[in-house]
C-alpha cells in the first residue's frame, strides 16, 4: 500500500503541476504545493459514472452545476438498480424501491441542470461481477460521445461498487484509443486529491438535488455528511472566501487506469 501511495503522489503532482496555483493550505503543505490544483468546470463535454443513485449529487454535484451553468454537455450513467438497502425484502418491495431511486434520480440531475441519464441496472450490491458484462456498452458510449472528463468514484472508496467504476473503465477502455482526463470523486472515503472545485455559487443547487433522495436520506443522514466534507474542503482555499469545495483526484485516464491496476496487484 505504501507503493500505491508513492505512485499516486508521483502521478498527482505531474498531471497537477502545470497548473498549479498555490492558495490556502496549499501555501503551507510542501505536498500539497507540489500536487493540488484548483480548477474551475467549463463546458467540456463531460460523462459521469455513479453506482448508485446519489453517488453523482454527492461527489460532484457542485461541479457538475458549474459545468452546466457554463454550456456543458454532461451525461450521467446510473450503473446499478438501486433495488438494494431498503428496510422491507421480497421482490416487489425492490422493484418498487428501484423505481422510487430512478424517479429520485431524475429529479435531481433536474435540479442540477442535467437532463442526460442513462440506467445500466447492474444488480445493486453486485456491480463487481457484473462489470465485465457492461463493458462493452460502455464502450460504445464513450466512443460516441467523447468526453474530455468521465467522473467516477475514486477506486479506494470503500463500497464494493464504487470500487467496481474503475473495474468497469478498465474493461471498456480495453482496445481503445480514447483519451480523456479522469476525476475520481468521495463519496464514503476522504481521498488524497490533487484538484478542488469551490461550489459556492452552486451549493444551494446541490443540496436541492441531495434533498431529492428521500429514500436514502430516510436510511442515513448522507446530506449532513457530504455536506461536511465539503465544508472541511474549503480548508484548501483558505485566504480566500470559499466555504464548500469537492475534492478529486484528477488523472489522464491512462495514468489512473495505471495507479488502478497497481493497486488490484498489490491487494
Amino acid at each position: 500500500m505504501k507503493r500505491i501511495l508513492r505512485m499516486l503522489l508521483k502521478m498527482l503532482a505531474r498531471a497537477a503541476r502545470p497548473h498549479l496555483r498555490a492558495i490556502g493550505l496549499l501555501q503551507t503543505s510542501k505536498v500539497f504545493n507540489r500536487s493540488a490544483l484548483v480548477w474551475n468546470p467549463g463546458d467540456e463535454k463531460v460523462l459521469v459514472l455513479a453506482p448508485h443513485m446519489d453517488d453523482e449529487a454527492i461527489g460532484c454535484g457542485g461541479a457538475l452545476a458549474r459545468h452546466i451553468a457554463r454550456g456543458a454537455d454532461v451525461t450521467v450513467i446510473f450503473l446499478t438498480d438501486g433495488q438494494q438497502g431498503g428496510k422491507l425484502s421480497g421482490a416487489a418491495a425492490e422493484s418498487a424501491l428501484g423505481a422510487t431511486r430512478k424517479h429520485e434520480a431524475e429529479l435531481a440531475l433536474r435540479e442540477l441542470g442535467v437532463s442526460k441519464l442513462m440506467f445500466f441496472d447492474a444488480p445493486d450490491g453486485a456491480l463487481t461481477e457484473h462489470a465485465a458484462g457492461l463493458a462493452g456498452r460502455l464502450r460504445e458510449i464513450l466512443r460516441e460521445l467523447r468526453p474530455a472528463l468521465v467522473y467516477l468514484p475514486f477506486f479506494l472508496e470503500e463500497h464494493p461498487d464504487h470500487r467496481a467504476a474503475s473495474q468497469l473503465l478498465l474493461a471498456a477502455m480495453q482496445g481503445t484509443p480514447l483519451e480523456f482526463n479522469c476525476l475520481g470523486y468521495e463519496v464514503w472515503t476522504p481521498l488524497f486529491p490533487n484538484c478542488f472545485v469551490s461550489i459556492d455559487e452552486t451549493l444551494e443547487r446541490k443540496k436541492r438535488a441531495l434533498e431529492h433522495y428521500q429514500s436514502q436520506l430516510a436510511e442515513a443522514d448522507y446530506l449532513h455528511t457530504a455536506l461536511g466534507l465539503n465544508a472541511y474542503r474549503s480548508n484548501a482555499f483558505l485566504g480566500e472566501t470559499c466555504r464548500f469545495a469537492e475534492a478529486f483526484c484528477a488523472l489522464p485516464v491512462a495514468d489512473y487506469l495505471a495507479l488502478y491496476r497497481s493497486y488490484r496487484l498489490e491487494r
